[in-house]
């Protein structure tokens, strides 16, 4: 217990001092989500239960719920000719702990190279790429803690950059109340060469997540509040004439699991800052919204969901996951 709570002062600790650097981040598709699960829950859950090795990148301390070597595929259409793919290997290496690797490729495929006069003189390709390392260690029967590190790089055209980043996590899970909760310090960390001669920050996010199954009925609710250090109205897009309250509700993700059998889920999510940079007044759609649904058997397992998270195309994000 004395781990855990050393840990927790780290955890906040480090959420306070980085605060400040997050204005203006590279780096962007770390916000992305990596598991299709989590991407129908509103696209970010850090406090759900699951044999789901991908959900540990969003929580590096849900990997001490992942029974057994598991290796995932996630793949997601994000934009025309804008592909994302993942992939995550896990390993038990102790009683009490558990190592994963995992890789986060996007490729915004070939784009036309113009001069100052806007005359076609080639094509070029822009690519992001994260290489994760996570391990997670039980501090006692309900209380699990992690840590992610990540090789991040990105190349557009001639330019490129490399930054390296930290996400530290900590679950407590009640199986009697079936009660998850979470936090989570994701991105802390920099740029270690600049595009150019500015030292951009990577984007930092602290997360509170909570999830609640029901002994009687076969539902689970997750409520995931995020970005708890941005509580000014220029901190979000499209948000200058907002009250206090509008900017409250943006850090809620709202999302619910239902399970037809034992071993399906389909799951809906309410993300309401998607919906909020999202919206547009002459086209009114689901933005924010996000659905999915899965099948998991002892070795097998299968998601795909539906979600929106830019404003000119809608994703589709596919998972395929064998244990090993």
């Amino acid at each position: 217990m004395r781990k855990a709570i050393i840990y927790i002062y780290i955890l906040l600790c480090s959420a306070t001092t980085l605060h400040a650097q997050d204005a203006g981040a590279t780096f962007q598709f770390l916000q992305l989500p990596m598991s299709s699960h989590a991407s129908a829950l509103g696209g970010d859950n850090v406090s759900a239960i699951e044999d789901d090795v991908a959900l540990a990148f969003h929580n590096p301390a849900l990997l001490a719920n992942v029974g057994g070597s598991t290796l995932s595929f996630n793949y997601m259409s994000y934009l025309q000719k804008t592909n994302i793919a993942s992939a995550a290997y896990n390993m038990i290496v102790g009683e009490r702990s558990e190592l994963a690797f995992g890789a986060h490729y996007l490729n915004y495929g070939s784009m036309k190279n113009t001069d100052a006069e806007g005359n076609i003189i080639g094509n070029f390709t822009a690519k992001d790429m994260a290489l994760m390392t996570t391990y997670s260690f039980d501090f006692s029967e309900r209380i699990s803690g992690g840590v992610t590190g990540k090789f991040i790089y990105s190349n557009y055209e001639q330019v490129y950059s490399l930054a390296l980043g930290v996400d530290l996590g900590l679950n407590y899970y009640n199986p009697e109340n079936m009660l998850s909760l979470s936090v989570v310090a994701r991105n802390l960390g920099g740029q270690v060469k600049t595009f150019d001669e500015v030292q951009e920050p990577i984007p930092f996010n602290l997360l509170v997540g909570l999830s609640k199954e029901f002994a009687h009925a076969p539902i689970r609710l997750s409520l995931t509040l995020t970005d708890l250090t941005k509580w000014q109205a220029e901190d979000f897009y499209n948000s200058s004439d907002d009250s206090w309250t509008d900017i409250l509700l943006k850090h809620f993700i709202i999302g619910a699991d239902i399970f037809p059998t034992s071993n399906t889920y389909i799951s809906v999510g309410y993300n309401l800052l998607l919906r909020s940079e999202l919206k547009n007044s002459a086209r009114r759609g689901l933005e924010g919204f996000s659905v999915g649904g899965g099948l998991q058997t002892h070795r097998i397992k299968v998601g795909v969901s539906y979600g929106k998270y830019h404003v000119a195309a809608s994703s589709l994000m596919m998972n395929f996951a064998i244990g090993l």
